[in-house]
């Protein structure tokens, strides 16, 4: 039990430096936690918001792409000679559209059953019946869109499908328009969200239309449907913290009216910066504290230590009978000067009284 006693027993110094380290640390600790909390929050509502106007940005440049298209097609389709659904009415009409618009490089039209019926390039007729931008229209959907690879180009294409409706509102065929993503992949590749931040564009298949990253992207419309971003729950409504492949981003992510994915996202590390040199400063305040604390209680320890050690070896002295001794504390005004004092006046008592024994002797 002595033993167990003796290995836990602390002296000055260490009561001095616990004291310091305490007096010191918990309330600068304490501040560190509370604001590093409050800066995290702030951040994080600083880089959401980034990441959601980015996503405004790039949104509302690819839906006014998207509804400039589907506005002049419809209006198209109201045109008696397109309406009229002969070859001859509707060719000159298309050409010059077709020129008008020079990310189109195919207008043409399609019969209830499937059969091609006027086209700008005048090439051959196709039957379109089997297409997916077809179908949609013919099965009542205002608009259809499918997004094919240019045969050309080789590159993602989009085509745009209207309805063609006679007086009597009756479907009466399909206008089309085959057009080059240049203009939106444009939008989608310039944007940018520091060094990191980039925005990805998928279908409604998700497969990949523009990406701002092409090192990301292996080939044309490449299947993204296991990418982690689309399996994370509420992306849709804030952003969010993921990983993406080897890295931690944040990310957010919107569904179009055309059907297509729009997913913005930043690497982790970027976005929160700021947060983590703050926290890196606050380590280093932390350990200068420490190392400063030490050395002032090395300090105050030694200069509490020492004249009880000195005082403590004079009071061995007087029980081991050595009387001429010198103590030099006394004149302190504080408690180690009273000590002494009461030590000096002992060896004084101790010194009369031998005397006393030797002059009876």
């Amino acid at each position: 039990m002595q033993l167990m006693n003796s290995k836990f027993n602390l002296n000055i110094f260490h009561k001095v430096l616990i004291t310091l380290l305490a007096v010191t640390l918990i309330p600068l600790i304490t501040l560190w936690l509370v604001s590093n909390k409050a800066a995290q929050g702030q951040l994080t509502a600083n880089v959401s918001q980034a990441l959601v106007l980015t996503m405004d940005t790039v949104a509302d440049g690819i839906n006014a792409w998207d509804n400039t298209n589907v506005r002049a097609m419809t209006q198209l389709g109201y045109l008696p000679d397109m309406v009229s659904m002969k070859a001859e009415r509707q060719n000159p009409i298309l050409g010059v559209t077709g020129t008008a618009y020079e990310w189109s490089y195919l207008m043409f039209t399609v019969a209830p059953d499937g059969s091609n019926v006027g086209r700008n390039d005048g090439g051959p007729l196709t039957p379109y019946g089997d297409r997916s931008y077809f179908q949609q229209v013919i099965k009542g959907a205002p608009v259809g869109r499918q997004v094919v690879i240019g045969k050309t180009s080789g590159k993602p294409a989009l085509i745009l499908a209207t309805p063609i409706k006679d007086d009597s509102a009756n479907l009466v065929g399909v206008l089309a328009m085959s057009m080059y993503l240049t203009d939106i992949s444009k939008i989608v590749t310039d944007i940018r969200v520091g060094e990191t931040g980039r925005a990805i564009l998928l279908d409604a298949s998700n497969k990949v239309i523009a990406h701002g990253d092409t090192s990301k992207v292996r080939g044309a419309l490449q299947d993204f449907s296991a990418y982690p971003a689309l399996k994370v729950a509420g992306i849709d409504k804030a952003p969010v913290v993921y990983n993406a492949e080897d890295r931690k981003v944040i990310g957010f992510m919107r569904k179009l009216p055309q059907g297509w994915t729009l997913l913005v996202e930043q690497d982790y590390d970027e976005a929160f910066r700021i947060m983590k040199q703050m926290e890196k400063d606050a380590q280093i305040l932390i350990a200068a504290s420490v190392a400063l604390v030490i050395a002032i209680a090395i300090f105050l320890g030694k200069a509490l230590t020492r004249p009880i050690n000195e005082l403590t070896a004079i009071a061995r002295q007087l029980s081991n009978g050595e009387l001429q001794v010198t103590i030099e504390q006394t004149e302190r005004g504080d408690e180690i000067g009273a000590l002494a004092r009461a030590i000096d006046r002992l060896g004084i008592s101790i010194k009369l009284a031998m005397d006393r024994l030797r002059k009876k002797s």
